[in-house]
């Protein structure tokens, strides 16, 4: 996608199938001021069950990008999703507002 990379890496992540029945992604927030993203973060900046929610999808043959959101780039981020099929939310209460968002 155009949004901006947040995770350091995505070790583990199978690769994205070539013609994926749906196509969809993964989305969560990422709180810059919290150790790793937040408490729900591995120190790659992925919630910990991503990666295997992501695998799950892509062994479907279902392809998951895995993307933040970072409230700055609101627009930026709905206009990527709507190239989506489906999008898999995994967000802690209260995290949009921990990072500065509202």
């Amino acid at each position: 996608s155009t949004l901006p990379k947040i995770a350091k890496d995505d070790l583990g992540l199978l690769a994205q199938p070539k013609n994926p029945v749906y196509k969809g992604a993964l989305a969560q927030i990422y709180v810059r001021c919290q150790p790793y993203g937040g408490s729900d973060k591995s120190s790659n900046g992925h919630r910990y069950d991503s990666i295997p929610f992501a695998n799950g999808m892509i062994k479907s043959g279902m392809s998951c990008q895995l993307i933040h959101y970072v409230h700055q780039e609101h627009s930026a981020f709905f206009g990527v999703c709507m190239n989506f099929d489906f999008i898999i939310v995994r967000c802690n209460p209260g995290q949009i507002k921990a990072d500065g968002g509202s």
